[in-house]
């Protein structure tokens, strides 16, 4: 109940403070965050299949619609909309003794305003997406009759229209996309041109909320400086953080293994996972050293070979804050990890496969940081990390890639020394 109350409290605190930065452009006015829902439809599509007899024939998708959960924020004062779109459910469709899944995954969407957002006002749209597209076809003719997975990530074209009242943002847009041919192997050997949806259509409703205009009378006061400078002087800014939130992580290489073995499978999709992390920051060189453990998997079974690859990870990184540009910081550094791979295979039933290694990985790490002021005690945190050329060789000559792109669009740091 007292949860309850607290977020009315908040929203009935925030109705007052919607679009901020009209008054004027400060830092403590450069981005809101939001909470919201959409439908999102897709039109179009198509595939191929064999029957029973062993000819080709053709099936369309039908339009789909697809409840989602929005979380993100407006930044550059109303001029820029940055949020990920979490599908809610999915369906199977189911024809002709196919089962067809085609959904859309996490979503991360940028979009640029012209015209920046403002209340009572209908203001156009562009941009485009980090979209995942996740296809699989199951051919019930077949004795081994799951097909591939097919996981593509896309960048569609995105425009539209944003309808701002208050706190409340209302949206209507497209998004096409222009890559939508794509290969899939419709039996172990016989490859075929497939169509994913071209169009997407979306309606979205998202409240938004301030959570850093506290603290701007304080910075222009000079108070902020103050206790800045006070602080820093008595080495009260370094210390301890602890970082949550949740981490996409791309397969970037279709393995050498497959290729060569197994051509039908494609490259793995992406694996979702929490992102802890455990961190020291000092304030004079304003510079992070972290720790974090990773752990997740990706598994696949196509025409009878199924496969399992396992990541464990514990990495060590250091980040660099380059400049702070109206409280956006962004960072940058280097990611040293100790990693734990694995790979299983089964084909047919029987297992053919099962190898692992343990071996230091190297990667890069960027990213930004919202940041009012360096005394928060609390921020948000968008992380990229990039681990290149990391393999389990299984066979002399081939390897399966654990070459990961990771996405943390929103994590939360807390310093909990500054709140003593």
């Amino acid at each position: 109940m007292r949860t309850i109350v607290s977020i009315m409290v908040l929203m009935a605190y925030n109705f007052g403070y919607s679009q901020v930065y009209t008054e004027k452009q400060t830092r403590h006015r450069f981005a809101q965050l939001n909470l919201g829902l959409d439908v999102q439809s897709s039109f179009g599509g198509s595939t191929k299949y064999l029957d029973a007899l062993g000819n080709i024939q053709s099936f369309n998708l039908t339009n789909s619609f697809s409840p989602r959960f929005l979380i993100g924020g407006t930044h550059f004062w109303g001029h820029a909309d940055f949020y990920i779109g979490i599908p809610l459910f999915s369906t199977t469709l189911k024809k002709d003794n196919q089962e067809i899944t085609a959904l859309r995954g996490v979503e991360t969407v940028f979009k640029f305003y012209p015209l920046r957002i403002e209340h009572n006002k209908v203001r156009p749209y562009i941009g485009t997406s980090l979209a995942p597209f996740y296809f699989e076809q199951q051919n019930n003719n077949f004795q081994y009759s799951s097909g591939p997975e097919l996981n593509k990530t896309s960048f569609p074209l995105l425009g539209g229209l944003t309808f701002n009242s208050k706190n409340h943002l209302f949206e209507i847009g497209l998004a096409w996309n222009y890559q939508n041919q794509q290969d899939y192997y419709i039996s172990r050997s016989q490859i075929e041109k497939i169509n994913t949806p071209p169009l997407y259509a979306t309606f979205s409703y998202r409240y938004m909320l301030e959570t850093t205009l506290g603290a701007e009378k304080d910075w222009e006061s000079g108070r902020t400086k103050e206790v800045t400078d006070i602080l820093a002087e008595k080495r009260r800014l370094n210390g301890f953080y602890l970082g949550a939130g949740i981490s996409s992580a791309f397969w970037l290489k279709k393995s050498d293994y497959n290729q060569k073995n197994r051509p039908y499978i494609n490259q793995s999709g992406i694996s979702i996972m929490p992102d802890f992390t455990l961190g020291y920051y000092w304030h004079k060189p304003d510079l992070n050293l972290a720790i974090g453990y990773r752990g997740y998997s990706t598994s696949t079974d196509s025409y009878g070979a199924a496969q399992q690859l396992r990541r464990q990870s514990l990495l060590f990184e250091a980040t660099k804050f380059l400049f702070d540009y109206h409280g956006f910081v962004p960072f940058v550094g280097p990611t040293i990890s100790y990693e734990k791979l694995s790979f299983i295979e089964d084909f047919e039933g029987n297992t053919t496969q099962d190898k692992q290694i343990e071996k230091f990985g190297y990667g890069l790490t960027i990213g930004w940081d919202i940041r009012p002021n360096r005394i928060q005690t609390w921020i948000l945190r968008t992380n990229l990390r990039w681990f290149p050329n990391l393999s389990l060789e299984v066979e002399p000559g081939s390897n399966i890639s654990f070459d990961n792109l990771e996405f943390n669009f929103i994590q939360l740091i807390i310093y909990p020394s500054r709140m003593l």
